[in-house]
């Protein structure tokens, strides 16, 4: 019996797996060729980042294309965040950058605080945190303008986000990346990053579909959100449009962040979406209960490691592909490592009161 269920949920997982990586083996890069590009509004809702706000900006600053616009919304911060946006905004003249205070308090009160303040019909989101490559915005814009061109109702492009460095964190990072890709070819998105949205103004969902009770899923619920309303939401397949995040920066921040993670799952509205974290819900547990019953003897050693290693190699295929294209290095060392780790998040995201931002 425990064999068939071994047999059985490994053939399920590779059934999803391949349709995955079929669909972002069909993902094409939009025609560089095309002088069409969209105006667009920067929206960077940042917390206390007087560190980190004058890299980002610098990095705006030398643009090949600079945005119409660059809006900081400065989320009640306790530091010189807001001193030093004001004093970028008196001294760069190429692009107007507006420094505002959050009408409200959070992240999704300070994005619709900048949003409500564009003059563009796209604004697009980042963290004040992220390393932009020079031609973000007109990677971006050119996407923006490509999709508009080939489908009526685009809602918001998905831009690539990637963790510094190689590693376990920005393999992990990438695949759920590659998934949310995936899931972009009939324009029916599953998940973003806040790092790197571009969102259509005039469609930009209302506070009650935002799910204001929830002080995180800026990203994720824009994107649902979108998707039940008709909207298309699509993938920018052009790795100069890719940002550069920080790691989550020590085991306890990991935690947290996967724990917000994990938490955000229960509020899903997309079917596909809620069907991928229950399947991945159901793996990380029955590795966990196949772990326990292999140390008290209730199943042998092997059949514990056959669902680990097929499990874990069914990924790899998948995530492998969504490594090379983002220029991920990774080891053998890091996929087994990876494998050990991917079921106790589970543990993670069920114990573990999210710490929300």
């Amino acid at each position: 019996m425990i064999e068939f269920l071994i047999s059985a949920i490994l053939i399920t997982h590779a059934l999803i797996v391949s349709r995955w990586w079929r669909d972002f083996n069909r993902l094409e890069k939009t025609n560089t060729d095309s002088s069409k590009i969209e105006p667009l509004s920067v929206i960077i809702a940042c917390k206390n980042e007087a560190i980190n706000l004058p890299i980002l900006l610098e990095h705006l600053m030398v643009q090949k294309i600079l945005p119409e616009e660059i809006i900081i919304v400065d989320d009640n911060s306790t530091d010189k965040t807001l001193d030093i946006a004001r004093s970028y905004s008196l001294n760069f003249i190429k692009t107007k950058i507006t420094v505002i205070s959050n009408s409200g308090t959070g992240k999704k009160a300070a994005i619709r605080s900048g949003v409500e303040r564009a003059k563009t019909d796209w604004i697009i989101t980042t963290d004040a945190d992220v390393k932009v490559p020079s031609k973000w915005i007109l990677s971006m814009g050119k996407v923006i303008a490509e999709r508009q061109r080939l489908y009526e109702g685009v809602g918001a492009i998905i831009g690539p986000v990637k963790i510094e460095g190689d590693g376990v964190e920005s393999i992990e990072y990438a695949a759920m990346m590659g998934w949310a890709a995936a899931s972009t070819i009939k324009g029916r998105a599953v998940m973003a990053s806040a790092a790197n949205l571009a969102l259509r103004v005039k469609f930009y969902p209302s506070k009650e579909q935002m799910r204001t009770e929830i002080n995180s899923g800026d990203d994720v619920f824009a994107v649902h959100a979108l998707v039940h309303s008709g909207k298309l939401v699509f993938w920018a397949h052009d790795i100069e449009a890719c940002v550069t995040a920080n790691k989550a920066g020590g085991i306890i921040k990991w935690i947290h962040q996967r724990s917000r993670w994990g938490a955000k799952a229960k509020y899903y509205t997309l079917k596909s979406a809620k069907r991928t974290s229950i399947w991945i819900a159901f793996l990380g547990i029955t590795e966990l209960i196949l772990l326990i019953a292999a140390i008290t003897g209730g199943i042998t050693i092997a059949l514990l490691i056959i669902l680990w290693a097929g499990r874990a190699l069914i990924d790899i295929i998948f995530t492998s592909r969504v490594t090379k294209w983002f220029g991920i290095h990774s080891t053998i060392w890091n996929w087994v490592l990876l494998s050990f780790i991917y079921p106790f998040q589970i543990i993670v995201i069920l114990f573990v009161k999210p710490k929300w931002r």
